[in-house]
C-alpha cells in the first residue's frame, strides 16, 4: 500500500505519461514489428527478422564489411555474422573479397535482396493503410512526413560519427 504523497505521485507519472514521445514510438514499433513478423510469416518469409531487415537495408546503400555493417546496425560482430550467413543462404546479399584487404568481405545486396526490400516497401503500404484507419489519412501523411524528416536527421548525425572514427 502506497503513502498520499506517493500514490498521488504515481497518479501524476499515469497522467504525464500517456503523452510521452517515448511511449509513443514504443507502442508503434512493438504494433508494426508484430504485424510484420505476422505477415511475412503468412507470405513464407518465416525467418527473416526485423534486425535483417535493418542489415538489408543497410547494404542496399552501399557494400560494407562486416566490421563497419555491425558499427552502423549497432550489433557485435558475431550477431553481425550470424545474421550475415542466414542472409546469403537465403539468397538475399552475397560477398566478395575486399580489393583492399584480402582478409576481409565485401557485403552487398542481390536482386533476390532488391526483390525483399520491394516486398518489403508493400507492407508499408499495408500499414499507412492501417494507420490511416485509426488516424486518418491527413495525419498519416503528416506522421511520415515527421519521420522523415527526424529519420533524416538521425540518420545524419550517425554518419557524422561514423566518419569522424
Amino acid at each position: 500500500m502506497l503513502d498520499k504523497k506517493t500514490q498521488a505521485r504515481l497518479e501524476e507519472l499515469i497522467a504525464k505519461r500517456r503523452y510521452t514521445l517515448t511511449k509513443g514510438i514504443y507502442i508503434t514499433h512493438r504494433y508494426v514489428n508484430d504485424w510484420a513478423q505476422r505477415k511475412w510469416k503468412e507470405d513464407g518469409w518465416d525467418d527473416i527478422r526485423p534486425d535483417h531487415l535493418r542489415l538489408i537495408s543497410i547494404i542496399s546503400i552501399e557494400p560494407l564489411n562486416i566490421n563497419e555493417l555491425s558499427q552502423r546496425a549497432r550489433v557485435s560482430k558475431q550477431a553481425m555474422s550470424k545474421m550475415v550467413a542466414t542472409l546469403i543462404d537465403k539468397g538475399f546479399i552475397s560477398y566478395e573479397t575486399d580489393p583492399k584487404d584480402s582478409r576481409s568481405k565485401i557485403i552487398s545486396i542481390t536482386k533476390e535482396g532488391v526483390d525483399f526490400m520491394f516486398y518489403f516497401i508493400s507492407c508499408s503500404e499495408i500499414i499507412k493503410a492501417d494507420f490511416e484507419t485509426i488516424i486518418g489519412a491527413k495525419k498519416t501523411a503528416q506522421l511520415i512526413d515527421i519521420l522523415t524528416e527526424l529519420s533524416e536527421g538521425i540518420l545524419e548525425r550517425e554518419r557524422k560519427l561514423w566518419t569522424s572514427r
